[in-house]
This record gives structure tokens, sequence and C-alpha cells, in this order.
């Protein structure tokens, strides 16, 4: 994603990756009418007067956006969860600062990502393509990638956040050796 995309929602995604950091759903004293206020304090552990009407008032704008829920729990508890649309926001997030893993020592597999996507989900396919290329995978061929790291968990990931089946478009397996390997590893600079 742009950085200017990053910037101007900086304090929404830095609320929701928190809250998803905590497993989705906050609990919080909700018996006051600035319960707002005292979340933004102790949970996300605001101390400047300013940031905490800030951390407030982005809590109640996501709200209304549908991107968390407040829950009434009694005993003056209030839990804040994610919805929907909050959740999704995450996963875009955590997919703009996801980067493979490069171990101390390379193992000396190479995985190879091949991938044949309908034509139907175009879109899906050319984000998928160009977030292999920005994982810094090699191209070996138009739907043929390959990585000297493991790179399973991010290639489902990303399979998820598009919404391409995985089991029936992707194929990822580990191999020790490759067409143009030499070529490859200077590349990874192994």
């Amino acid at each position: 994603m742009a950085k200017s995309f990053s910037k101007k929602y900086g304090l929404t995604r830095d609320t929701l990756l928190k809250i998803a950091a905590a497993g989705g759903f906050i609990i919080a004293a909700g018996s006051s009418p600035y319960f707002l206020h005292a979340i933004a304090r102790q949970f996300f552990k605001e101390t400047v007067k300013k940031t905490i009407r800030a951390r407030a008032k982005k809590l109640r704008e996501m709200e209304k956006r549908k991107l968390i829920s407040f829950q009434e729990l009694g005993g003056g508890k209030v839990r804040i969860k994610l919805a929907h649309h909050g959740k999704t926001l995450v996963r875009l997030y955590n997919l703009e600062d996801m980067k493979l893993k490069i171990p101390k020592k390379w193992d000396a597999s190479w995985r190879i990502i091949m991938y044949d996507i309908p034509s139907s989900k175009r879109k899906a396919s050319d984000a998928f393509r160009e977030k292999l290329t920005q994982l810094g995978l090699y191209k070996l061929q138009k739907s043929v990638w390959v990585s000297p790291y493991e790179c399973l968990s991010e290639i489902e990931f990303l399979c998820a956040v598009f919404e391409i089946n995985i089991d029936n478009c992707v194929l990822y397996f580990k191999t020790k050796e490759i067409p143009k390997e030499a070529e490859i590893k200077k590349n990874f600079e192994l």
C-alpha cells in the first residue's frame, strides 16, 4: 500500500492493530460517559490530554464506521470488539507490513510457488503477483516464483486476503535443485 494510505490512517491503523493484538477485543470499565478516555489512558497507554482525546474520538468514529463494536457486559464493563470490516482492515494492514523471515543460515532448499488463478479473478492475480515481487521472490517464469526461505504461511495469508482458493490455484513445494540456480543464488546473495 502507498505511504499516504499509511499516514492518512495512522491512528485508525494503530488502534485496530492494538485491539487485534489483544485477541480481537478488549474489556474496559464502561460506567462513565468518558470511558473511551479511560480506555485511551489504560489500554493504549496515552498520557497527553490531546492524544487521549484524539484516541477517544477515533474509537467513537471507528464505532460509527462499523470497524469496532461496543458490548455492555454488566458490572460496569464494556467489551470492545473488532467488527468484520475492522478485521478486514487489520488483514490489509498486516499485508502492508509482511516480510519474509530470513534465517541466519540457509537450509539449501528452494521453495517453489506455482499458481494458475482463473481470469475471473484478474485483480486478485495481479495483487498476488505484486506482493510476491514485494516479498523479494524470484520470478522464474510467468507464474513460477522461487524463494530460498520458508514462505508457506505468507502464501496462505495472501491467498486468504485476496480470496484465492489455495488448494485449486496454488502449488507450493520444496526442492534441492532448480534451473538457473547460479543466477538465483546471485540474486539472493547466497
